[in-house]
């Protein structure tokens, strides 16, 4: 079986759930030593723990570490810790997010910093601790940030966050363009409405939101995080060799669509699991 990451040691942010729980197994998959982390070590743990009981065969080289991404120091311990466990980092994969929803009039400045420090201030400081090393060490790395169709639309109540992957994005670009000429390449995945529990808790918390969620994607459902995981290894594996600076988007078609499509009402009914 050819794994397109043996032997490579990735760092994955945001890993208790979601699209970051599923990074970690596709990772593992692919041949690929782990360094899962997430602010809440508890469900971080327990995440972990459950997937490899799940997927014992593969003998998976998995560890948990736990970080804040808001945290200087706790990024660079993270690091230290990850690179003392299993060597060298070769992918660095910068999902951890937060939201905040609120009306703009109403936001208070440090819900705006807090989103921002999460999703774009702590992508700039562990991106710049990865990308360091990876230069010193003569590594052809890649760093992944993972963005969302927010950096380009817009939602009149979660200002921080729409900011925040907007300049996500222009900071791929950015590190993309400085980090060419040491061999590392540096991209963003973009999911757009993905079934997570950050989706769950926002436009699609009910059948009337998720309905108009799914008005706007032309596929006609929500995006799981294993489809985000699959564009995210691609991303880091060799089969990307040539791409970097670059944003993929994983959204169902959303961004090309100009109106809306018609919807099952099944698909947004009162007995769904999005209810």
């Amino acid at each position: 079986m050819d794994l397109l990451l043996r032997n490579r040691t990735v760092l994955v942010t945001g890993a208790a759930g979601g699209i970051g729980l599923a990074c970690v197994q596709r990772f593992l998959e692919e041949g690929a030593r782990v360094i899962a982390t997430d602010v809440n070590a508890e469900a971080g743990r327990e995440a972990l723990a459950g997937l490899i009981s799940e997927h014992a065969e593969w003998m998976p080289d998995a560890r948990f570490i736990p970080a804040d991404m808001r945290d200087e120091r706790s990024i660079h311990t993270l690091v230290e810790q990850a690179t003392a466990t299993f060597g060298p980092i070769h992918v660095c994969v910068n999902n951890a997010a937060i939201t905040h929803r609120v009306d703009f009039l109403d936001m208070k400045l440090e819900d705006f910093d807090r989103v921002i420090a999460t999703n774009l201030r702590g992508p700039f400081v562990l991106g710049q601790e990865i990308a360091r090393r990876q230069v010193a060490e003569g590594l052809e790395g890649t760093i992944i940030n993972v963005g969302s169709v927010n950096a380009q639309l817009a939602l009149p109540d979660n200002a921080a966050y729409v900011a925040s992957k907007g300049g996500l994005l222009q900071l791929t670009r950015s590190m993309a363009i400085a980090l060419a000429a040491h061999g590392i390449r540096v991209n963003m995945v973009a999911p757009g409405s993905i079934d997570t529990p950050l989706q769950r808790a926002g436009q699609s918390r009910s059948p009337q939101l998720l309905k108009r969620v799914l008005s706007r994607t032309p596929l006609g459902r929500l995006g799981q995080p294993g489809e985000v995981a699959d564009a995210i290894v691609y991303m880091a594996s060799p089969r990307s060799s040539y791409i970097t600076g670059e944003c993929l988007f994983v959204d169902g078609g959303r961004l090309p669509l100009n109106f809306t499509v018609p919807v099952d009402d099944a698909s947004a009914s009162p007995g769904s699991e999005f209810a």
